[in-house]
């Protein structure tokens, strides 16, 4: 019988690896939908994202840690590697009709590091400057060893490219094209090395590390947009998520402005709160009434017909 330790290894790759993380994580009953997982492997380590929408209202914080220690355990049980703590990125929620959690407030942020904006891989500019140089560098290998240990002459190519350059003053036109287009790719490489990139994810409080959870703008904006459409009298609203400001424009159908306006901030501090962000945002309110705005509801007779009226009424909201 051939010993264990000459019948070969097990190889797994990092598709597979993403594979089992995604299935993992709608292995929870904390993340509803489909899940998208990227991992890499390196030797018996494994480093693992995973893209995931979960349900709202709830406890954000917590659902998504569920979601992590489950993900890191599972996919290391079936792989036998060492995955790290994964990364996770909330790219959507999804309204939940019998779910009755509350939002939760902040939590303290553990001793250690405070947590970081998510970088960028930069894989595409990283791939094509690979590329392209090994693309050149190859070229001019095959060339030179072509000449020196078979004999052949100089490709055509580069004696034209070294005679051409011999000759050619710096001022010339071409050339300083040229430079002016290296000048410009070397500034966009070093923009891209000092700045964090991945604008539209925002840090989840709570970790000493922060390339754990994020949330994507767009859904703290439809959160914010949820909790405001909930109070009396908003008819519709709009959010925009920056990276310090959240912006929102609100129309009021009936109503006093003055207290609509007051209950339509609490509403948006509350949702922000909920998302607890590692950096707060603040909240950029402004209402307007509409064209058929009322100082107060019109009066709805008792009885079916209003209970009919309200849903309608609620229905319109949901739509806008």
């Amino acid at each position: 019988m051939i010993p264990a330790a000459a019948r070969g290894t097990t190889v797994v790759s990092a598709r597979a690896v993403a594979r089992i993380a995604q299935q993992a994580a709608t292995e929870t009953g904390d993340a509803v939908g489909e899940a998208r997982g990227r991992a890499t492997v390196q030797g018996h380590r494994a480093e693992v994202s995973v893209r995931i929408t979960l349900p709202w209202p709830g406890n954000l914080s917590r659902q998504a840690r569920t979601v992590q220690q489950h993900v890191a355990t599972r996919t290391s049980e079936l792989t036998g590697l060492t995955v790290r703590v994964p990364r996770l990125g909330i790219t959507r929620l999804q309204h939940d009709e019998t779910s009755t959690a509350t939002f939760s407030t902040r939590p303290t942020t553990p001793q250690g590091a405070a947590p970081r904006r998510w970088w960028s891989p930069r894989p595409i500019p990283v791939v094509v400057l690979a590329l392209l140089g090994a693309i050149a560098a190859g070229l001019l290998t095959a060339d030179v060893i072509a000449v020196h240990l078979f004999d052949r002459a100089p490709a055509t190519w580069r004696t034209e490219i070294v005679n051409r350059l011999a000759v050619t003053h710096p001022s010339t036109g071409w050339a300083t094209v040229v430079a002016g287009a290296a000048v410009v790719v070397g500034l966009w490489l070093l923009v891209l090395a000092a700045t964090p990139g991945l604008r539209g994810r925002l840090v989840v409080a709570g970790f000493t590390s922060g390339r754990t959870i994020a949330l994507d703008r767009s859904t703290v904006a439809s959160l914010v947009r949820n909790r405001v459409l909930d109070v009396a009298g908003i008819d519709t609203v709009r959010v925009s998520v920056g990276r310090r400001h959240v912006r929102v424009r609100a129309a009021l159908a009936f109503g006093d402005p003055s207290l609509a306006r007051e209950q339509a901030r609490i509403a948006a501090n509350e949702a922000i709160d909920a998302c607890e962000l590692n950096r707060p945002l603040r909240c950029r309110l402004r209402l307007r009434t509409t064209a058929s705005w009322e100082p107060h509801p019109a009066p709805v007779p008792n009885g079916p017909a209003s209970e009919t009226d309200g849903v309608g009424t609620e229905a319109r909201k949901e739509s806008r």
